[in-house]
């Protein structure tokens, strides 16, 4: 018996990759007797609770202590993500402008283009930093948000639209998602 493929897919995506499988392993085990003796209903909804619970601790948990240069060279590859990802939006926003304009499509191919930009560069995210990807994913998702609010907030930019915030700030579950798929998608 297999247990339920999205909370297996939870855990493979914030399992540090050096102890992924022995992590799957014991949940696949405690799975099977579980199902075994009670149902698989039951076994189910254990598998749920433990992949929910353990989240925030398999989050949290790094067997690697990087020095200063490390550091440094981590922030370096992510702010050339984010330059990346920006000109990609740059670009595509600029397409599908000269695209739809004439149709008048509306909003939608921006935020489904915009998001599936964040998401690619979310797993970009995590294919370079495999060992703590979405947790890094998730706050450099997160800075970058708090980056434009907080240059709003002392004036530096102009304030944004209620679509803009919209697209801003569906980056932070694109992003996130992202570097969870790569993750679900490398593991399988």
């Amino acid at each position: 018996m297999t247990p339920p493929f999205l909370p297996r897919a939870l855990v493979a995506a914030v399992a540090p990759p050096a102890d992924y499988e022995s992590i799957a392993g014991d949940l696949r085990e405690e799975y099977a007797a579980r199902a075994a003796s009670m149902g698989r209903a039951l076994a189910d909804r254990w598998y749920w609770s433990q992949a929910l619970r353990s989240l925030p601790g398999l989050l949290s948990y790094s067997r690697s202590r990087h020095n200063a240069g490390a550091n440094a060279a981590a922030v370096a590859v992510v702010a050339g993500a984010f330059l990346a990802m920006l000109l990609c939006k740059a670009g595509i926003d600029e397409a599908i402008g000269t695209v739809y304009r004439a149709e008048g499509a509306g909003l939608w191919p921006y935020f489904v283009a915009d998001w599936i930009d964040a998401a690619f560069f979310g797993a970009l995210l995590a294919l370079i930093f495999r060992s703590e990807s979405v947790r890094l994913t998730f706050i450099v998702s997160l800075v970058f948000v708090g980056g434009f609010v907080i240059a709003i907030l002392l004036g530096l930019m102009a304030p944004l639209h209620a679509v803009a915030w919209i697209l801003l700030l569906g980056a932070i579950p694109a992003m996130t998602f992202g570097a969870v798929a790569y993750h679900v998608v490398r593991r399988r």
